[in-house]
């Protein structure tokens, strides 16, 4: 009787296992499925933003359409694609590039660093937090356009007004996702190691890291684009080079497709930083312990 019961579990498990064969058929290539996943996303998001050039170039009198859309005032997606073209092929662009990133990436390093800093400090010393915070909060609400012109003036047009306009832009959103990270850390985690008899390391690699690290990626992803819209207002305040100066030129000569070409230039470098935080990221939060993880 047993060897009946055992032979009966025995084809019943094998019938309920799923056999290579039929693995190979339900998903022969998941990387491939993965793939055709993407393209998938990336054409339903393409989609709209296609149909917008497509209704924006016709307007503008292509193909002898009767025009609605005055390429003037607005430009013209094949003229801008035109400049674009220029301004690689004479290699002009590439110096204002590399130096509205070296104005970005400083101020984002001050930013970064004081930031995570001041955070650090003030969510460990409430009266130091009740003092600081009235007025953290109030430069915070300050323009940065407003304050631009003052950093000019102190540090003239070079870089350092700009790396220092850029790190106040970037600032304040890694500061507060610091601070609000580490306050939202639980109490009685701590506690349970405290009283287990965690050192002050130990309480860091696996309660304070933990908890507080996708709070300082999710800021720091906040804070890229703020230092870029920084060193963008620094350079179109008063600068000699940098997209921000381009920008600033061809408005000034009423240049509309110079202009969008500018901006689809800084779109893309704020897509090729933003894969980069969020591979940054992916890393760090596979990296980490969960929180309590021994």
């Amino acid at each position: 009787m047993s060897n009946i019961r055992n032979r009966t579990l025995s084809i019943g498990q094998s019938a309920l296992s799923p056999t290579n064969e039929n693995t190979n058929l339900s998903g022969s290539n998941p990387q491939k499925t993965n793939w055709q996943k993407r393209l998938i996303q990336l054409a339903i998001q393409l989609t709209p933003l296609v149909v917008i050039l497509l209704v924006w170039e016709l307007g503008t009198g292509a193909f002898d359409i009767p025009k609605f859309i005055e390429p003037a005032l607005v430009g013209k997606p094949s003229n801008i694609v035109q400049e674009l073209k220029q301004l690689f092929l004479s290699g002009s662009i590439f110096q204002h590039i590399f130096v509205t990133f070296q104005e970005a990436m400083g101020g984002l390093f001050l930013a970064v660093t004081g930031g995570i800093s001041l955070g650090i400090i003030l969510a460990y010393s409430p009266s130091g937090a009740k003092i600081t915070l009235p007025y953290v909060q109030v430069f915070n609400s300050l323009p940065r356009i407003a304050l631009a012109p003052f950093f000019i003036i102190w540090f003239g047009i070079g870089l350092v007004s700009k790396v220092f306009l850029a790190a106040l832009s970037a600032f304040f959103p890694i500061f507060f996702t610091t601070y609000q990270g580490l306050q939202s850390i639980d109490r009685e985690l701590i506690s349970a190691f405290q009283v287990m008899g965690a050192n002050r390391w130990q309480m860091l690699y696996m309660v304070v890291l933990p908890s507080v690290i996708s709070w300082v990626i999710a800021g720091i992803r906040t804070s890229l684009g703020m230092a870029l819209v920084g060193a963008l207002v620094a350079e179109y305040v008063g600068s000699t080079q940098g997209l921000g100066y381009l920008l600033m030129s061809a408005q000034g000569i009423l240049n509309v497709d110079q202009a969008w070409a500018i901006l689809v230039v800084l779109a893309v470098i704020s897509v090729f930083l933003d894969w980069g935080v969020r591979a940054l990221e992916t890393y760090v939060l596979r990296w980490r312990p969960n929180p309590g993880e021994l």
